[in-house]
């Protein structure tokens, strides 16, 4: 807005705290601003800026005089009614500063400092519901600022000391046929001969979606307590997703919103690390960059609240990949290779109980918790309900989509699928040795 004074002292005064404002020297613009408005009281223009100055300086009292001049002679704009909304939330008049905040945002939506402010503003009420909802807005339209906020809200789980906990233990199988592998043909990616170094001989990369062991035990399965809303604290220790050799060090973890992973790359190669949320079946990249040869870096488990299931994967070798399922507790694990699990120090109580696999439909039972005791509960899936093509999940086109995803071969003609067989499979005391398909 021009400056709308004729007197020409007023306006050099006003020129002057612009120039002033602009170094940072609130304080000293804050006087030429005031001698401006004594020369011209009646100009709206030099009343909002001389609010800003004094919010800017710390003075929000003389800085909520200023705005409610500037109101009171005609001048309104979004960044005068976020101003002072922030220098009533700095007195702590809240209530205030909220409405203020929602005014000025009803008048420019693009205002994402201002949804953030009031979401740390709704947090500061009580009103968590509010406040993440505001997250939610930020969620794509600034992602650091929707973290930012979301790390400030207090979480729904309570940390307690459990003297008389229980104990849930039980055993996840899988009945009927048992899904085929995922097949990558290693000409699509990167790297051929290093990564080739675990392959089926033919040229391919093959991913166990399903491990299942002799005695139709199901690995990798997550079971979750869903809501227990009081109990243990979660671990300390970071989450990490190790390479090494093109491969991940686990397939399926549990992760809760906000908790950052540790990425660690030992490969003499580089991956270009891409993490995704899944909701209902629509899939988002929510980060992608690249993860340089033997380095580390932190990654943030951070999605919208409808999400379920977050994947860490390479989208150089996609076969390179982890799957999450987002808990809302501690009280949680995942499956071992015989399908067995075990969750300790359970707070007494009945309970939903989630078993989790991120190609089959998810089960649920409700179990009771006694004091001190065992509970024991089983879930047995059926291979026939998996719910997945042959790679289903994120980016579709030649080069990260599997051998199995087209009718033909890579080079032409009807394709005729190789027997599976590992030859070079990779086993130690961490990562064991998956199963023959048959």
């Amino acid at each position: 807005m021009a400056f709308a004074s004729t007197n020409k002292e007023a306006k050099a005064h006003y020129q002057e705290a612009m120039k002033l404002s602009q170094k940072g020297d609130w304080t000293s613009a804050a006087l030429e601003f005031m001698k401006a408005a004594q020369l011209n009281p009646k100009d709206s223009l030099i009343h909002a800026n001389l609010g800003v100055a004094f919010s800017q300086s710390g003075m929000h009292k003389k800085a909520l005089l200023s705005f409610e001049k500037a109101l009171n002679l005609g001048y309104d704009s979004a960044g005068l009614r976020y101003n002072r909304g922030m220098s009533f939330a700095r007195v702590k008049l809240l209530d205030e500063a909220i409405k203020e905040l929602e005014t000025a945002l009803s008048m420019n939506r693009r205002m994402v400092k201002a949804e953030y402010d009031l979401g740390v503003l709704y947090d500061l009420q009580g009103n968590r519901d509010k406040a993440l909802k505001q997250v939610q807005t930020l969620f794509k339209r600034n992602n650091k600022l929707a973290k930012k906020l979301y790390d400030q809200l207090d979480s729904p789980y309570t940390v307690v000391s459990v003297d008389d906990g229980g104990t849930l233990k039980g055993r996840v199988t899988l009945s009927g046929p048992v899904p085929r592998v995922r097949s990558f043909h290693l000409i699509h990616a990167p790297n051929i001969e290093y990564c080739s170094r675990i392959s089926d001989g033919r040229g391919h990369r093959l991913l166990f979606d399903f491990t299942v062991s002799q005695n139709r035990g199901l690995k990798d399965t997550v079971i979750h307590l869903v809501n227990v809303e009081k109990g243990k604290p979660f671990s300390t220790k970071m989450q990490t997703f190790h390479v090494d050799r093109c491969r991940a060090n686990r397939y399926v973890i549990g992760a809760r919103n906000g908790e950052n992973i540790l990425l660690e790359n030992t490969d003499p190669i580089q991956h270009e690390i891409a993490t995704y949320e899944v909701r209902n079946i629509y899939s988002d990249q929510t980060s992608n960059r690249p993860l340089p040869e033997k380095s580390s870096q932190v990654r943030s488990v951070f999605v919208r609240e409808d999400a379920e299931h977050f994947i860490v994967k390479c989208n150089l070798h996609p076969f390179l990949q982890t799957h999450a399922y987002l808990v809302q507790n501690p009280y949680y694990t995942v499956s071992d290779a015989e399908g067995n699990f075990s969750i300790e120090n359970i707070p007494p109580g009945t309970y939903e109980v989630v078993a989790w696999h991120p190609f089959i439909p998810t089960q649920r039972s409700t179990i009771t918790i006694p004091t001190k005791g065992d509970a024991n509960v089983d879930f047995d899936f059926n291979g026939k309900d998996e719910k997945r093509k042959l790679y289903h999940d994120d980016i579709e086109g030649y080069r990260f989509n599997t051998w199995y995803d087209s009718k033909e071969k890579f080079y032409g003609g009807q394709r005729v699928d190789d027997p599976v067989e590992i030859l070079q499979a990779f086993c130690d005391k961490e990562h064991l040795c998956e199963p023959s398909a048959d």
